[in-house]
């Protein structure tokens, strides 16, 4: 038996419990992980009342067992994925190999179990606007998950990054070689004043900014946003992230940058899994900077 959280009242996060249940076994083209790290994501939020979607949930952990048809996974490899069920968030979970990489060595838990949903939307708008060296790219929410990804990666490509933000996140994001301009009433006029043009444009908000987008000047096939889908078909722009970041080999990628310094996932708090709870407010809160994690060999 193992420890899983469960959810199947649709109250909120009162709903969420945890439970004492059977462990998986390996199906044929499966593998058996001991997840050591799993991230939440804000998607998860609606689902907890009622909406149909079933938020994906990164993790990372050992494989401990290996079903048929299985190639390229042994018992004892350290692995990282994804796995779109409300199983994730348990001791024990039994996940399609081709959802998952191996963990490159010296990648810590807590980042190989962030790495899938937020990272790989940061990468998948990377790749939508393609910022090329001596060019300038604008992100609105730069210090989130998606932006903060998108900017390190638009600064490997060469170009240089305006990082809409907050005044609190203005330093983190100078630390990182991103040119922070606060977001609201008069920021069109703070990126004019720091830049003489905008190639392209990132939107990991929402609520206006391809507008904003456009206003500036910037082609429409050079605008990407991650959250505003209707703006997307209304305005004519892009609206890839996650999905369309390349799959399995953008995400071994990401891992290797990771491990090798070059992508830096900021880890906000991490709770064990008896204090699932407790982690899904702090989420819902959006008072805490970088990936919320939880640890589910972790019982408190």
């Amino acid at each position: 038996m193992m420890k899983a959280v469960r959810y199947d009242r649709f109250t909120g996060i009162d709903g969420i419990y945890l439970a004492e249940v059977a462990e998986p076994v390996a199906g044929p083209g499966e593998v058996v992980v001991r997840v050591e790290a799993g991230v939440l994501n804000p998607g998860a939020l609606p689902a907890l009342h009622g909406s149909s979607y079933t938020p994906v949930r990164d993790l990372a952990g050992d494989v401990v067992a290996v079903g048929a048809d299985v190639r390229g996974f042994t018992v004892g490899d350290p692995v990282l994925g994804r796995l779109q069920s409300w199983d994730a968030h348990a001791q024990l979970v039994a996940v399609p190999a081709d959802q998952l990489v191996a963990k490159p060595h010296g990648l810590s838990w807590d980042v190989a179990g962030s790495l899938y949903t937020t990272p790989m939307a940061g990468l998948g708008a990377i790749r939508a606007v393609q910022p090329r060296p001596g060019e300038t790219i604008v992100i609105s929410g730069a210090s989130g998950g998606v932006g903060f990804t998108a900017a390190q990666l638009a600064l490997r490509a060469g170009a240089t990054v305006i990082g809409l933000t907050s005044a609190a996140h203005a330093d983190l994001l100078r630390r990182h070689g991103i040119e922070p301009v606060e977001y609201g009433d008069g920021e069109r006029e703070r990126i004019r004043s720091t830049a003489d043009r905008v190639d392209a444009f990132i939107d990991a908000v929402g609520g206006g900014y391809i507008d904003l987008a456009i206003d500036l000047g910037v082609a429409v096939d050079r605008i990407d946003t991650v959250v505003d889908y209707r703006g997307a078909q209304e305005k004519g722009v892009k609206s890839l992230g996650t999905t369309d970041a390349g799959g399995l080999p953008a995400l071994a990628e990401l891992a290797a940058l990771a491990a090798a310094g070059d992508l830096h996932i900021p880890i906000g708090a991490t709770y064990p899994l008896t204090a699932v709870q407790d982690a899904y407010r702090a989420l819902a809160e959006r008072k805490t900077h970088g990936r919320i994690v939880l640890h589910p060999q972790d019982l408190g």
